[in-house]
C-alpha cells in the first residue's frame, strides 16, 4: 500500500478528505494527519510518505516552505496542493516543488480522484522501475560475488592467478591493498544422516555469516566461499590489525561452541593457513591449511588450528598398519565384511593413542586402506576404475566426514558396494584371488613358476594363498601346477614332432627326469609308455 499524508489546519477539511476518499481503490492508506507545518514535517520523516496532501496556509510552516523543507531531503514525495486562494504566487511555489496539482476548496471529489488516478499510475512506473533496478543490482551483486568466489577457488586448489594485486582487484572485484594475506576455513562435521536430512543447515548459515561479520572488523577485504562441509575465507589484513586476528577468532569460536553445545551432532573447526605477504605466493599457506583440515579429527571440537599443532612422527603409522595388516588381507580375500568391520576399527583404535604425536595419523591410515583395497580387487580383474580416480572418491568422502568411526563406516560400505555390484558374495562362486591364479598358471605355466610369483600377483603373502589356494580347490598350489602341466604334456606327447626332452620343456619342466617322474607319479605310467599306448589307439 502506499502512504498517505494529510496536512491541513482545518481539522474538517482533514476528515472531509479521510471520509471522500475509497482509498483501496488506489491501493494507497492514510498513514497519518497533521493540523501545521513543523508536526507534518516530522511526520514525514518518521513514515516517509508517499503521497502528500498539504494545504498552502498552515501554522508553523506554511505549504510553500513546507514542501521547501520536505524536498531538501525527500525528492520523490508526490505533493497535492490545497488552497482557499486563487493566488499565482502560491500556485508558482506548488510548480517549483513538482506538485502534482493545485485544487482549490472546497474539495471536488471527483477533481480529487483524478489526480489520485494519475499519482497512483505514476507511483506504480516509479515502483515497477525500482524492483527493476533493484533486481538489476542484485544480480550484479550475486554476479560479483560469484566472480569474487572464483579467487578463492583459483587459490585454494592452487590455479593460475594475475601477475601482481592491481591486475586482481581489477579482475576479481577485490579491493586489496598492500599486507598481509591469509586462507582459513570454518568446518562444520556433521554425520552423514543428518547432511542428507539438511539438519541445521540454518544454524551453519548463521555461523558462516557472523564469522564474515567478525573478519571484516580486522580486514582490509574478505571473501568468502563454501565448499564441502566448511566455509573457506581469503583474508588481506593491514600489518598493523594482523595481531587482532586470533583473538577474533577465538571470541567467536567460543560463541559458536556455547551456541552448539547442546547439539551433539556438530563438531566445529577453524582451520588455519600461514600468513603470507605475498598474494602470488600462497601455494605454502594452502599446503598448511590442507593438512589442518584433513588432521582436524586430531583435536577436540572447537579449536582453532592453526599448522604449527599440526605433528607428524613417522615411527607411528608402521607400527599401527603392522598391527592388523595380515587379518585385514585375510579378511578381504574371505570378503568377510565383519572381520574388516572389525579389523579396521581395531587399526583405528589403536591410531587413536598416538595422535597426539602425531595428527595425521587418522589420514596416514586412511590413505593407505584406500589404496590396499584398491590395489587387491583392481588385481583380481575386479575394478576398473583408475587408481586416481578411485582415491580421488575416498578423499573427498574423508574431507566430510568428522570422526574415525565414519572413516571405518566409508571404508566398509564401500569394500561392501564393490561385493554386491559383482556378485561377489556368491558361495558358488570361485574366490577372485583363486581365479586370477588359475588364470595366472594357465598362461605362464611354460615359464618358471612359484608360489611368491603367484601371491605377489594377487596381493597376498604366500603363506595365505597357500593355504586359501587347498581350501578352495582340494589340493595344494604346486600340486595343482604340476598337474595342469601334465594335462598340457600330455596333449604335446600325441604329436610325434615332440620328443620327450621338447615336451618337458614346454610344459614348464627343465629337469627331464623329474618331468618323468612327476608324470608317471599322476598318470601311472612313463611319458614314453603314454605316447605308445596312445599311438596304438590311434
Amino acid at each position: 500500500m502506499f502512504k498517505v499524508l494529510i496536512a491541513d489546519d482545518e481539522i474538517y477539511v482533514v476528515a472531509l478528505i479521510q471520509k471522500l476518499i475509497n482509498w483501496e481503490k488506489f491501493q494507497m492508506k492514510v498513514e497519518a494527519t497533521a493540523n501545521d507545518g513543523a508536526t507534518a514535517l516530522q511526520l514525514v520523516k518518521e513514515i516517509k510518505p508517499d503521497v502528500v496532501i498539504v494545504d498552502i496556509r498552515m501554522p508553523g510552516y506554511d505549504g510553500i516552505s513546507f514542501m521547501d523543507k520536505v524536498r531538501e531531503f525527500n525528492t520523490n514525495v508526490k505533493f497535492i496542493v490545497i488552497s482557499g486562494h486563487k493566488q499565482f504566487d502560491y500556485a508558482k511555489g506548488a510548480m517549483r516543488n513538482n506538485a502534482e496539482d493545485y485544487l482549490l476548496k472546497p474539495i471536488n471529489k471527483e477533481e480529487l480522484e483524478h489526480v489520485l488516478a494519475h499519482v497512483f499510475e505514476q507511483l506504480l512506473e516509479t515502483r515497477e522501475k525500482e524492483t527493476k533496478v533493484k533486481n538489476m543490482e542484485e544480480e550484479l551483486d550475486v554476479s560479483k560475488n560469484r566472480v569474487r568466489e572464483s579467487l578463492v577457488e583459483a587459490v585454494l586448489f592452487q590455479r593460475e592467478l594475475p601477475e601482481n594485486v592491481s591486475e586482481i582487484n581489477a579482475k576479481f572485484y577485490t579491493r586489496f591493498e598492500q599486507g598481509e594475506y591469509d586462507i582459513l576455513s570454518l568446518v562444520v562435521d556433521t554425520p552423514s544422516f543428518f547432511r542428507e536430512m539438511g539438519e541445521n543447515d540454518l544454524l551453519v548459515k548463521e555461523m558462516q555469516k557472523n564469522l564474515l561479520t567478525a573478519l571484516k572488523t580486522v580486514c582490509i577485504d574478505v571473501i568468502s566461499m563454501e565448499y564441502r562441509n566448511m566455509t573457506v575465507y581469503f583474508l588481506n589484513v593491514s600489518a598493523e590489525k594482523r595481531e587482532k586476528l586470533p583473538s577474533v577468532l577465538q571470541k567467536e569460536m567460543q560463541k559458536y561452541t556455547k551456541l552448539v553445545k547442546k547439539f551433539e551432532n556438530i563438531l566445529l573447526y577453524i582451520c588455519m593457513g600461514e600468513v603470507c605477504e605475498d598474494v602470488m605466493k600462497m601455494q605454502e599457506s594452502v599446503k598448511h591449511l590442507w593438512q589442518c583440515i584433513l588432521g582436524r579429527t586430531a583435536f577436540g571440537s572447537g579449536r582453532v588450528i592453526s599448522y604449527a599443532e599440526i605433528k607428524k612422527n613417522a615411527d607411528l603409522f608402521p607400527a599401527i598398519w603392522e598391527f592388523r595388516k595380515e587379518k585385514f588381507y585375510m579378511a578381504l580375500e574371505d570378503l568377510n565384511m565383519n572381520e574388516l568391520n572389525l579389523c579396521i576399527r581395531e587399526m583405528y583404535s589403536k591410531a587413536f593413542y598416538g595422535i597426539e604425536e602425531d595428527t595425521m595419523l587418522y589420514y596416514s591410515l586412511y590413505t593407505c586402506l584406500v589404496r590396499e583395497i584398491w590395489k587387491y580387487f583392481h588385481n583380481i580383474g575386479i575394478l576398473c576404475e583408475n587408481q586416481n580416480v578411485f582415491e580421488e572418491r575416498f578423499y573427498e568422502k574423508y574431507l566430510t566426514a568428522g570422526s574415525y568411526s565414519e572413516y571405518v563406516k566409508i571404508l566398509c560400505s564401500e569394500i561392501q558396494k564393490i561385493i554386491e555390484e559383482n556378485h561377489l558374495a556368491d558361495k558358488n562362486q570361485v574366490t577372485p584371488a583363486i581365479r586370477i591364479v588359475k588364470s595366472y598358471i594357465a598362461e605362464h605355466y611354460q615359464e618358471e613358476i612359484s608360489l611368491g610369483m603367484a601371491a605377489k600377483k594377487v596381493n597376498l603373502s604366500p603363506v595365505y594363498l597357500s593355504r586359501l589356494f587347498k581350501k578352495e580347490e582340494g589340493i595344494n598350489f604346486l600340486d595343482y601346477l604340476n598337474q595342469y602341466r601334465i594335462d598340457m604334456a600330455k596333449r604335446f606327447l600325441t604329436d610325434v614332432k615332440y620328443n620327450i626332452i621338447e615336451v618337458a620343456e614346454l610344459v614348464g619342466f627343465k629337469n627331464t627326469r623329474y618331468f618323468s617322474k612327476i608324470f608317471k607319479k599322476q598318470v601311472g605310467i612313463t611319458p614314453s609308455e603314454y605316447r605308445k599306448r596312445h599311438m596304438k589307439e590311434r
